[in-house]
């Protein structure tokens, strides 16, 4: 099956997303913060015959984000189609939010 990642993962648009791309068959990957938030959106999808899980990281943490798409990759096989729209939308000063580019996938 397709995976589609979703990094900024919420109750409202990512939520919709994950919805729309799973009914068409995609597997999807949740990524965010919160842990517990993220597990309440699977458990959502799963109601809807979706097949997801969670990968918990922090935008602002390269490193982590890195990692969870590494993890969300090794666990559905790969990453077909990557949503990339955390909040906040505005830039955070002094701080540089990583990209969703990454060589090792």
């Amino acid at each position: 099956m397709p995976t589609l990642a979703i990094v900024g993962a919420g109750p409202g648009m990512g939520l919709s997303i994950a919805k729309l791309f799973g009914g068409h068959g995609f597997d999807v990957a949740l990524i965010a913060r919160n842990k517990d938030k993220l597990d309440g959106l699977v458990a959502e999808l799963a109601t809807s015959g979706v097949t997801a899980a969670a990968f918990p990281a922090d935008i602002m943490d390269r490193p982590a984000l890195a990692a969870a798409l590494e993890q969300a990759a090794a666990h559905f096989g790969g990453i077909d189609v990557l949503e990339y729209s955390p909040a906040p939308h505005t830039p955070v000063p002094g701080i540089t939010t990583a990209g969703p580019l990454l060589s090792s996938l």
